[in-house]
């Protein structure tokens, strides 16, 4: 038998224009519970989680940059409602979480390792302890990074399967050739911390600054762009600016050991948007290439017509995204389930 439920999408575009998905996320939001944890090094974290009982598996969301947990409300609501248990951390830096410079705008993080360990001690003292449902992660972007460090890292770990979408495995980084861009970073942080104790945003970078739908790289879903704008203009708190040379360089610096680092040992797959300018899809196909040379794992799906953000794209895109997931997880089986019987008279 299959270890996880299928996933089914709950809210259509229609609702967002309505305004009822509003009104209904809000309630949802209400109901989780939010606590706080101590990470690595004694930061803060906000995690939020939702323990329905007659849930059958549960489900880990790991965020990307700029991204609180919050953000992922309608996405929460798709995998209540089709049997799961949801817990999702807001990282170090971002979302209701400890920030890490006097300046709360700069995006910034000490080392990236930070981040992998952070979700280390998430699943491990939270998710663990509070949950023993058939666990699956499914990370976007920056987390899709995170969980791949944190996956290679734990050969032995309670997550049974995972879905990468669009994750961070490379960084779009025209015009500079990709090739040269962590020697550009790594000088551009050794000035930086010579001449300044300020980090310094990367050119063309700042503070947070809602851009106009026409303009965003995220998305065609203009219904859902624009909940996820309101929200941040309702809990400022979780506004957060651009990148600064020293999260560029630990970022691309993650990357390159990602990309060399041992193959998860759990069932994966990889989702990515055609017109994703966000991360580097050739670099994810590499990745996932010599992945699969060491581990069974599924073709890469590229969803025509789709931006970064897989899970707040159009009613089309977010269908094509979940027909393709529940494809995969059909094919996780419940091995205990899989495992004959032993006859009681053989011992």
């Amino acid at each position: 038998m299959t270890l996880f439920p299928m996933l089914k999408p709950h809210l259509t575009q229609a609702d967002f224009r309505s305004g009822n998905a509003t009104v209904a996320l809000q309630q949802l939001w209400q109901q989780g519970k939010h606590h706080d944890f101590t990470g690595t090094g004694g930061c803060r974290l906000h995690y939020s989680s939702w323990q329905p009982a007659q849930a059958a598996a549960a489900l880990v969301l790991v965020p990307g940059r700029i991204e609180a947990g919050h953000k992922y409300a309608e996405f929460i609501a798709d995998a209540l409602h089709s049997g799961y248990q949801v817990f999702v951390l807001d990282h170090r830096g971002q979302g209701a979480s400890d920030r890490l410079l006097p300046d709360p705008q700069r995006g910034y993080v000490r080392d990236f390792s930070d981040y992998v360990n952070d979700l280390q001690l998430f699943i491990n003292n939270i998710v663990q302890q509070d949950c023993n449902l058939p666990l699956l992660a499914i990370a976007h972007s920056m987390g899709g990074a995170i969980l791949a460090a944190y996956l290679q890292q734990q050969r032995l770990n309670p997550i049974q399967a995972a879905v990468f979408s669009s994750p961070m495995w490379g960084i779009h980084t025209s015009p500079i050739p990709a090739g040269i861009v962590p020697v550009v970073a790594n000088f551009m942080r050794a000035l930086n911390q010579l001449w300044s104790q300020q980090a310094w945003y990367v050119p063309g970078q700042g503070p947070y600054q809602p851009k106009t739908f026409a303009l965003n790289d995220l998305t065609h879903s203009a219904e859902r762009y624009q909940w996820f704008r309101d929200l941040y203009q309702q809990y400022p708190q979780y506004q957060l600016g651009g990148v600064s040379w020293h999260w560029l360089a630990e970022a691309l610096k993650a990357c390159q050991k990602l990309s060399c680092g041992p193959v998860p040992a759990i069932p994966c797959m990889l989702l990515q948007g055609a017109e994703d300018t966000v991360v580097d899809n050739q670099q994810q196909r590499l990745v996932w290439q010599r992945w699969r040379q060491q581990q069974p794992l599924p073709d890469v799906v590229t969803i025509q017509d789709a931006r970064h953000e897989l899970l707040t794209e159009t009613d089309q895109v977010r269908s094509q995204w979940f027909s393709a997931v529940n494809q995969f997880l059909s094919g996780v089986l419940d091995t205990q389930a899989q495992a004959p019987l032993i006859s009681d008279r053989h011992g």
